[in-house]
């Protein structure tokens, strides 16, 4: 009785593993927002294929990224040569590996990790930025 517990355990999770990664083909292209939990600055993502711009908003700060699918839900962002000459500071963090997690129709979460700074982790909500 217990490994019939168990079996159908692991195959209801991997049924729902296997459908919120499917989900994540909604955010890999188009705009979104979050705002910073610590500055409280927006952020605004534009993603189209495999580029990556990201804006502070209300501000002229903007940074550029290559972006390399890892899988479908997973993506690794490294700076482009022309963010790299506004702000040397990124070489330093290194590729940025994020983790999307599918929220709502219109939202996801995403795990930020740095290559250079193991310990740094962020979690944010991240949105679908409505057209004006």
């Amino acid at each position: 009785m217990k490994l019939k517990i168990t079996l159908y355990i692991c195959i209801l999770t991997s049924c729902f593993y296997g459908y919120s990664q499917s989900n994540c083909t909604d955010f890999r292209n188009g705009t979104f927002k979050f705002t910073d939990k610590e500055s409280g600055k927006v952020c605004i993502i534009t993603r189209k294929d495999n580029e990556q711009t990201e804006k502070i908003e209300n501000t002229q700060e903007e940074y550029h990224f290559a972006i390399k699918w890892v899988d479908s839900c997973t993506y690794t962002l490294t700076p482009t040569a022309t963010t790299v000459q506004k702000n040397k500071e990124v070489l330093k963090l290194g590729t940025m590996t994020v983790k999307i997690i599918p929220a709502t129709d219109s939202s996801y979460v995403q795990l930020v990790r740095v290559a250079n700074s193991p310990k740094f982790k962020r979690r944010d909500e991240v949105f679908i930025a409505k057209d004006k």
